[in-house]
């Protein structure tokens, strides 16, 4: 039994298991490896399967295991696993979720995974683990977000088999083979449609917009959230979360800082980046424009005690509440409403409009290191993703090309000219 620090700072237990126990701990496997944040931790698994191997050698089962694994899918991941995940300690990574992280978890398992599994023993799903496999991959072909699925499995049978539920994790072997066909189909359409949209398409929108705020149809508040974000290329949620003390109308930038989730709770932004931005003089005039009629509203109502915590977006919910922080479909019903008013325009959604923004910025002239930033990325592999139009090469780069060719031909006829002299 050896145990090694990752360069990682984590530490892997190796353990070579005897030929008698392996069918029964170890699926046939000659050795258990497993990774793990502490040494601390790492001893504790150690000794956990020292004392399992010794007690199969000694009794040929292990009848504790086999008694504890009775209870049933569902009751393990009531009882144990979600406590366990709230606090932040089913996976690798020991990060207490967030509450809107919580809810989605809980409406996965709801949804999707108690009604497959939730009647089955824990053991009766490991043994049966080709069971597990097919249920799963038929609901790859209906579900596209597999992979998250295949993670919570895998972190519930991991817990089970920490907590000595099940002799060893069966299930983790066979979730490999699980692929995403309806994610795979979802995304060649939209790449066959196209992610973005073209500089026209764009422009029609924003014709659209302002024809609506002209006729009445788009609200002064609606119209700037729309352009904001749109020459933002921020994410809607972060647009939401926008407060005044962020935005800095003297000196032209506005600072994203947090994001505002389904719960209408504010939060870090994604990759809990936090970004200056520089906007455009127009912009500037519409939010200067925007903070003094959402003054006087809120004024007319009694509301007059607004500081820099004030929202730049909010709404009146249909209790008749006001000054309520947006709800997630906000913009979306916006951009729906916009579309069946001018019913020629293309299909669009906020984050179409992130796609827009750094492929037209790009076509535009803009680096892929430049766009990257923009849109908050921590890798530029991400911002590709983004970025649907082939890669520009203008003629500054053949015109480089050019130039090395005709050096060298110069220097070529020079040395030529020289020899036929001499």
């Amino acid at each position: 039994m050896t145990i090694h620090e990752t360069k990682a700072g984590n530490y892997r237990v190796e353990v070579f298991f005897p030929k008698n126990v392996r069918d029964i701990l170890a699926n046939g496997e000659s050795r258990f490896r497993k990774t793990v944040p502490t040494k601390a931790e790492a001893q504790r698994l150690e000794r956990e399967i020292q004392t399992k191997i010794e007690t199969v050698t000694q009794t040929g089962t292990d009848r504790v295991m086999s008694i504890k694994g009775e209870i049933s899918f569902k009751d393990f991941y009531e009882t144990l696993w979600l406590p366990l995940y709230e606090a932040g300690g089913s996976g690798r990574i020991r990060t207490i979720p967030t509450k809107a992280t919580v809810e989605q978890t809980k409406n996965i398992f709801r949804l999707h995974l108690l009604p497959l599994f939730g009647s089955y023993s824990l053991t009766y799903l490991n043994e049966h683990n080709q069971f597990v496999m097919q249920e799963l991959a038929i609901l790859g072909e209906q579900y596209a977000n597999i992979k998250t699925i295949k993670s919570y499995v895998g972190q519930l049978f991991d817990v089970a088999e920490a907590a000595d539920f099940i002799e060893v994790n069966r299930i983790a072997k066979i979730l490999r083979f699980i692929n995403a066909p309806k994610k795979k189909r979802l995304h060649d359409k939209r790449v066959a449609e196209g992610e973005a949209l073209t500089a026209d398409e764009l422009i029609a929108w924003i014709d659209a917009a302002r024809t609506d705020l002209d006729s009445g149809k788009l609200s002064e508040e609606e119209y700037l959230l729309f352009v904001l974000t749109l020459n933002l290329g921020d994410r809607k949620s972060e647009s939401y979360g926008l407060r005044w003390r962020y935005v800095d109308l003297e000196n032209g930038y506005i600072y994203v800082m947090n994001a505002l989730n389904k719960h209408k709770e504010l939060g870090p932004t994604k990759g809990h980046k936090q970004t200056k931005i520089e906007v455009p003089e127009f912009i500037v005039e519409l939010l200067q424009q925007w903070k003094e009629h959402q003054a006087d509203e809120l004024a007319s109502v009694g509301i007059t005690k607004l500081d820099g915590e004030q929202f730049v977006f909010t709404y009146t919910d249909n209790r008749g509440h006001m000054n309520q922080p947006l709800h997630a479909d906000f913009l979306n019903y916006r951009l729906n409403s916009i579309e069946k008013r001018h019913p020629t325009l293309r299909h669009a959604y906020p984050h179409k409009l992130r796609h827009t923004y750094s492929t037209l910025a790009l076509e535009g002239g803009a680096t892929m290191e430049a766009i990257s930033a923009a849109l908050t990325h921590s890798d530029v592999t991400t911002t590709r993703i983004y970025v649907n139009t082939p890669d520009i090469v203008s003629l500054t780069t053949n015109n480089m090309f050019a130039k090395r060719i005709a050096e060298a031909r110069a220097k070529a006829e020079a040395k030529e000219m020289a020899s036929h002299l001499s």
